[in-house]
């Protein structure tokens, strides 16, 4: 990174507010709203008091000024000039947005919606002198001697209030006035930065205990007044909803974008969008995901995004579906082998950036008609180390397991039906999914809890078989309850032993051995 001018300073609260009612400093529009709640309010306002720390504001100065910002703590303040400077708040907005609306003496908010509205009464507080203690001015008794924050700052508002004050009440309202007067604001300014450095700087800073992500800059980078990308990604989201993905993250769509336009996926490529370039494509490009989610829904059986094994396979499929409105028959073979190979992968447990980037270049070959880099996608999974998976909704190989099985159209083990899994697979339900080995006979075999959740140990059943089976051994019910006359269909469907032996023993580590094998023989299917 190049070198840029970091300024340290300490700016008594006076000066803070001077600065901040000129214009001089002013809310970044990818900075979230304030949430603070009143009684964090009090306690920022009690620590300046005490002559506490309360951390450094950090500023970032430019004579670039951005389409979009936000006023301090929500009140209407002036605009600086175009040709000069402004200073952003890149860490301690809620600080900052507290000590000027609370010390305000003529508030004007403005009329804001959603995220970013400010309830004024926030910062009406009053210092009450007996107890030494911050309170909402409406709770304050008529009876308990104090004084309201907002005058403390305004000299004929100040004198005013002293005059009904007590002898010993005036001298700790000047004491009052004195420690917050002199108390200085640790003030760090950065200059000479670009918006790309000034992203990474904010990309590893906490705002409220949250992170700050890419999107919040980008939605600053790319605003005006007939676009705003946040609003453009909660109309894809509605639109994805009815496809079951409408949670997708922001960082994946993002990634599309990048992919889509740069062929690269990085946060420095994202930040190097161009405003006029995101606004464009933003419409095809939310079409191309469109198009991609409808693949792995007709051709994968993904119902839902609870389902889809890595958020990353999306990025070259996106790619894929931004250069093709439909896929030929060849490339829908390759495009499902790819999705198999992947899914069963830890492709993407490292260095994602640089696996989607090899994606996009994948479909770049495949869209060119060349087929033969699916050999370059190995699965990395094999029957020993699938045993030892455990079930989990976060695991990517159990989402990738459950689609496999569907694959098969498992019929339910008790009463021979078709088992429902567009239901199974709309939401996840752990009531759709049954230990084949029941959790609790396993318990009672002293089993090890790891073990009885091994992946294997799982099939797509309706709560009410599951319920039927309970925590009977195998030997009894896959004897009494699997129809005989269909019982070879049913093991076959879902991808179950066919050595009866194994059941009758109740066998689970010979069955967990048979059970991945079935598995990886029905993947090596999928993928070849």
């Amino acid at each position: 990174m190049p070198t840029g001018e970091i300024q340290p300073s300490a700016l008594k609260i006076d000066r803070l507010l001077s600065r901040i009612s000129e214009g001089d400093i002013k809310i970044p529009a990818f900075q979230r709203g304030f949430v603070w709640s009143q009684s964090q309010i009090a306690e920022l306002l009690d620590s300046l008091y005490r002559n506490l720390p309360v951390g450094s504001i950090l500023l970032w100065n430019t004579n670039d000024q951005l389409k979009s910002s936000r006023d301090i703590g929500g009140l209407l303040l002036p605009d600086r000039e175009p040709e000069y400077p402004i200073n952003y708040v890149l860490d301690g907005q809620q600080r900052l947005s507290t000590i000027y609306a609370a010390f305000c003496t003529e508030r004007q908010f403005e009329q804001l919606d959603g995220a970013y509205a400010i309830d004024p009464s926030l910062f009406d507080l009053s210092f009450v002198f007996s107890s030494e203690e911050f309170l909402p001015t409406t709770s304050v008794d008529s009876q308990m001697e104090s004084i309201p924050l907002s005058c403390l700052f305004d000299t004929e508002a100040f004198f005013s209030v002293l005059e009904r004050l007590s002898p010993d009440s005036q001298r700790a309202a000047k004491n009052l006035y004195s420690r917050f007067n002199n108390y200085e604001i640790p003030v760090v300014t950065i200059s000479k930065r670009s918006k790309d450095e000034v992203g990474v700087i904010f990309e590893r800073i906490n705002n409220t205990g949250t992170v700050l992500t890419t999107l919040d800059l980008l939605v600053a980078w790319t605003w005006s007044e007939d676009f705003h990308l946040q609003e453009s990604l909660n109309n894809l989201s509605e639109t994805l909803e009815s496809k079951g993905f409408g949670e997708l993250p922001d960082k994946i769509i993002l990634q599309c974008l990048a992919g889509i336009l740069r062929e690269s996926t990085r946060t420095k490529t994202i930040l190097d969008l161009s405003a006029a370039e995101v606004q464009e494509s933003f419409g095809d490009v939310s079409d191309a995901i469109a198009r991609a989610v409808d693949f792995l829904a007709t051709d994968i059986g993904v119902q839902s995004l609870d389902f889809l094994p890595h958020l990353q396979q999306l990025v070259g499929l996106s790619f894929f579906y931004s250069n093709a409105n439909t896929a030929n028959a060849g490339q829908l073979s390759v495009l499902r082998r790819w999705f198999w190979r992947t899914a069963f992968s830890r492709r993407y447990s490292a260095q994602t950036d640089d696996k989607m980037d090899a994606d996009i270049q994948f479909m770049t070959r495949l869209l060119d008609g060349d087929y033969n880099g699916i050999g370059d996608y190995a699965v990395t999974i094999e029957p020993s180390m699938l045993r030892r998976q455990k079930f989990s909704k976060r695991n990517p190989y159990t989402r990738a397991l459950l689609l496999l099985l569907a694959r098969k159209q498992p019929l339910d083990l008790t009463s021979g039906a078709r088992v429902d899994v567009g239901e199974a697979l709309s939401a996840y339900n752990r009531k759709e999914y049954h230990h084949i080995f029941p959790r609790a006979y396993l318990k009672e075999q002293s089993i090890p809890s790891d073990q009885i959740s091994s992946l294997c140990n799982f099939c797509i059943l309706p709560a009410a078989s599951n319920k039927k089976i309970s925590k009977r051994s195998p030997s009894e019910y896959f004897f009494d309850d699997v129809p005989e006359a269909i019982r070879a269909e049913i093991l076959e469907t879902n991808l179950l032993p066919e050595d009866m032996s194994t059941y009758e023993d109740n066998n689970y580590d010979r069955f967990l051995d048979q059970r991945a094998e079935k598995i990886i023989d029905f993947l090596s299917e999928l993928i070849n």
